[in-house]
């Protein structure tokens, strides 16, 4: 009970102390937000080392009015656990980082503040035993998502990356809502735990269970990147690196999966899951070959978190929780060093954010350089790093149980993550500086607030890979019979270590060769296909604001110019009649009064004999 009061107190606390602290003295802030994240990190890893055999199950009550009852209910069990250890753990280590990265931002207390709720959207979420728990720690994100992404507004192309990723979120929200009202109408429950046993059982209609799951899943479309509610996700760079580690690590992304993986056998249930597996494998292959164009750092790693969470989307879709939720875990851990890998270069490069003016900074960040290509090899999938035991376990559950489609652009996928990741760290990394802005200007990072959390990481994504199976079996609570398809480990290797070479020979022997290359007609119409991001979010653009706002706008000016001001224009006649006629009587003799009378009681006593005579 005191963990959970802790999970639902600390975080909401903190926020409003060290915001209120650090008016007072800026560092203040700082150290509110990092004991708050030791102590839920500290309280996470007791809650693992000290769980039962049965799950925290805590009934509360929201609202009970009549026959309304919404429960609010507290549910922390093995699936629970590890996404409270990776957004506490993960947020802890972001904020440490922040020390020296946000060091010199005069709104400090601000940013802590909102990091400390943002992290406490994030454990109701994981904790809440129903959905209006869990509605209300995705909205908690949301809201928190959109003042961190747009925290430098002063900056517009900030404020309006905030603005869209809120809209975004917000147009997959509304479905998750309504599926929280079908559930309501239909089932009458709205416990999760409750509807996987229901859906076990057959006792749900398996109609209403389809819509519903769909609707869930087109909220874990907004809040997860895919397609076609991605663009968000890549414009949401524009917020600090710290952020950027946190949203596409710790917290805000891996949220539409947990709701997914907690509903799994709902899910199964009906053919949702297909659904899924095919929306997971498009948005894999677009994010994986639009990350192989991109110039700025963050963007790269935006575009591979979008592929990579799909990656983990596929697995659920293909009928594996083990593989989608050990996917999900592992990318959580190289994906936040990755980000905070990209936070340090963009620290000691003065904030640049462009590869392509970066290089050579393997001999002022050593260790940096070393700690992003720990990461990097576990996003390529490289044995013996995390990353590569539960990619190849996706796609070859991809391959035994999904369709040609899902099985072929996963694989894509998954081998085009070596291409981009060995570019981005050979752009910044190896060669000479690209821009005399840059070159005798970087300085080494800090020793302690940068380094730290950055090994600590590089560390366990290496050594977690020690426990894939004991990870795999915590998870699911029991063990599991991988899928074997013979020859797909040296066919994955074979064809890793073909893109490696392209690469190496393109990046750094063959500069020339790939400007040859990069001048052709079809190469640049390529390029900017995939720059743009299959110009998605310009279609989205492109039809919001012609289609549904002009539109709109234009059947409203319509019926405000021909109807609206038409009915109040003539009132004005209409009056200027009545005036008249009631003019006609206003004589000044006193005659005409005195007719005027005996015509109306006239005409009131007739009515009246009309009426009785009728009755």
């Amino acid at each position: 009970m005191t963990s959970v009061s802790i999970y639902l107190i600390l975080p909401y606390v903190g926020a409003a102390l060290a915001f209120i602290l650090g008016k007072m003295n800026q560092k203040l802030a700082f150290w509110v937000a990092e004991i708050v994240g030791a102590i839920l990190f500290g309280t996470s890893v007791y809650v693992f080392m000290h769980y039962g055999e049965t799950p925290i199950d805590i009934d509360y009550t929201w609202i009970a009015y009549g026959n309304l009852t919404l429960p609010l209910g507290i549910y922390i069990d093995h699936l629970s656990i590890v996404m409270l250890l990776i957004a506490t753990g993960l947020g802890f280590a972001d904020i440490h980082f922040a020390h020296d990265y946000m060091g010199d931002d005069p709104d400090q207390p601000r940013y802590y503040a909102k990091v400390l709720f943002f992290i406490g959207g994030m454990i109701l979420l994981v904790i809440a035993k129903d959905l209006i728990g869990a509605f209300a720690g995705w909205e908690f994100m949301g809201l928190a998502s959109y003042l961190l992404i747009s925290f430098w507004f002063k900056t517009k192309s900030a404020a309006d990356a905030g603005m869209q990723a809120f809209l975004y979120t917000r147009f997959g929200d509304i479905f998750l809502l309504a599926a929280i009202g079908l559930l309501v109408y239909f089932v009458g429950n709205i416990n999760m735990v409750d509807l996987d046993s229901l859906a076990k059982a057959g006792e749900i209609d398996k109609t209403v269970a389809f819509i519903t799951a769909i609707f869930i899943f087109l909220a874990a479309v907004g809040k997860s990147g895919q397609f076609p509610l991605y663009p968000w996700l890549m414009n949401a760079m524009e917020g600090p690196t710290t952020v950027s580690a946190l949203i596409h690590g710790a917290t805000m992304v891996n949220s539409g999966i947990y709701i997914v993986a907690r509903l799994f056998d709902f899910y199964a249930y009906t053919d949702a899951l297909l659904v899924v597996a095919n929306v997971a494998a498009l948005s894999a292959f677009i994010g994986a070959t639009s990350a192989l164009v991109q110039k700025e750092i963050k963007k790269i790693l935006a575009y591979s978190t979008m592929s990579h969470l799909s990656i983990a989307f596929v697995g659920l879709g293909v009928g594996s929780l083990a593989a989608g939720m050990l996917h999900l875990m592992n990318h959580a851990i190289f994906k936040a060093l990755l980000f905070l890998s990209a936070g340090a270069v963009i620290y000691i490069a003065h904030h640049t954010k462009d590869a392509w003016k970066l290089g050579g900074l393997i001999k002022t960040a050593p260790y940096v350089a070393l700690f992003m290509a720990m990461g990097s090899m576990s996003l390529a999938g490289l044995p013996p790093f995390s990353g590569f035991f539960s990619k190849d376990m996706i796609i070859a559950e991809a391959i035994t149980h999904g369709s040609p489609f899902v099985y072929t652009l996963v694989t894509i996928a998954g081998l085009l993550s070596i291409a981009y990741i060995t570019r981005l760290w050979i752009l910044i990394f190896l060669g000479e500086p690209r821009n005399e802005d840059i070159a005798g200007h970087v300085h080494a990072p800090g020793n302690f607030f940068i380094r730290l959390p950055l090994g600590i990481l590089a560390f366990v994504t290496l050594g977690i890979a020690l426990y894939q199976t004991d990870a795999v079996e915590y998870i699911v609570g029991h063990e599991i019979e991988e899928p074997h398809v013979k020859g797909l480990l040296v066919g994955l290797l074979l064809g890793m270590a073909t893109l490696f070479a392209i690469v190496v020979g393109l990046y750094v022997k063959g500069m020339n060769l790939l400007e040859k290359i990069s001048k052709h007609r079809f190469m640049q119409i390529i390029h900017q296909l995939l720059f743009r991001g299959y110009y998605v979010e310009a279609g989205i653009t492109f039809i919001s604001k012609n289609i549904v706002v002009n539109g709109i706008a234009r059947a409203l000016r319509w019926v405000d110019t021909y109807m609206i001001d038409w009915v109040v224009n003539a009132t004005v006649p209409f009056a200027r009649m009545i005036f008249r006629g009631f003019r006609i009587g206003h004589t000044g003799r006193i005659g005409d009064y005195i007719g005027t009378y005996a015509i109306g009681v006239a005409i009131i006593v007739v009515a009246i004999l009309i009426i009785v005579k009728g009755v």
